[in-house]
């Protein structure tokens, strides 16, 4: 495709303001923009008839140079589906923040009453790197994958894929990311829920126009379930946006490889202070959406 570099991932929330709270208190993010739409409008292109929502875009100590959440509210549908309560579910899975302190991270979520799904564990990163991370859930449930680093930032979305290999030609050959690593079974340092060992073999990509990565998980023990299909407006991660110059012409490349985008390439507001956008939206090999954006020249 040629998309540019991926600029958001989306997760919905049942309560804006309790979100915002942990995700600006919390992890230490800023809200930075207020994309409203100001009435209903037509939802094809995400899969529903009509389609409202409120929400806030949040960035860390990169910026707009860096991935940014985009916190959404619904409103038209409301909010649908809790989101996957288990860690091998296939479609994406989690976020990871890096944040400056760990320790005090984990304190600030407890103190607030946030759930720990993964205590703080000790593995070696795909560098080589010892690293310690841990997993919360925010407010609605989602897991938040948390490691130590320098600033604050969205480091990573981690995908769970029922076929590790398909899932590797499609995010290299297809959307166009930089194949970095691929780690054989192993056994998985953060799982929560599951009995036993669980044992995972994992894919590492590099956007190439920004500082985000994507992990693929495909979990060979214990089995994983079949793919869920998600809407829109479902509680938890469900889209991941790249920006491009041409999504007309990226959507052709999108079914060109088989995949069956909700509608065709169209408009779509998010605020009538703000353009049209050209927006495309179709189903990853595991169900994750993926989006593509082109703002309009109105």
């Amino acid at each position: 495709m040629s998309a540019s570099r991926i600029f958001h991932v989306n997760s919905n929330c049942r309560d804006l303001a309790r979100s915002i709270l942990f995700y600006r208190d919390i992890l230490g993010f800023t809200a930075t923009s207020h994309p409203v739409p100001e009435r209903p409008q037509n939802g094809a292109a995400l899969g529903l008839d009509e389609v409202l929502w409120d929400g806030w875009i949040l960035q860390g100590d990169l910026g707009f140079g860096g991935l940014s959440l985009d916190l959404l509210e619904w409103k038209v549908p409301l909010p649908g589906a809790n989101p996957p309560r288990s860690v091998h579910e296939p479609g994406f899975h989690r976020l990871c923040f890096s944040v400056q302190d760990l320790n005090a991270t984990l304190a600030a979520a407890r103190a607030a009453g946030c759930i720990v799904l993964c205590e703080p564990t000790q593995g070696v990163d795909d560098d080589g790197m010892v690293a310690v991370r841990a997993i919360v859930a925010d407010p609605d449930g989602v897991p938040v994958e948390l490691c130590g680093g320098a600033d604050r930032r969205i480091s990573h979305v981690v995908v769970n894929c029922r076929d590790l290999d398909r899932s590797i030609d499609y995010y290299r050959d297809v959307l166009g990311l930089t194949h970095a690593t691929t780690r054989p079974a192993t056994p998985s340092m953060l799982t929560y829920g599951l009995d036993g060992v669980a044992i995972t073999r994992s894919a590492r990509f590099i956007d190439r126009g920004s500082e985000f990565a994507i992990e693929l998980v495909e979990f060979t023990k214990p089995t994983m379930p079949p793919v869920r299909h998600r809407q829109a407006n479902d509680i938890g991660l469900f889209r991941m946006a790249w920006s491009t110059d041409d999504c007309v012409a990226d959507e052709m490349l999108v079914r060109a490889a088989g995949s069956i985008p909700f509608a065709c390439t169209s408009e779509l507001s998010v605020g009538d202070h703000l353009p049209l956008l050209l927006v495309l939206f179709w189903p990853g090999p595991d169900g994750e959406c993926l989006e593509l954006i082109e703002v309009s020249g109105e």
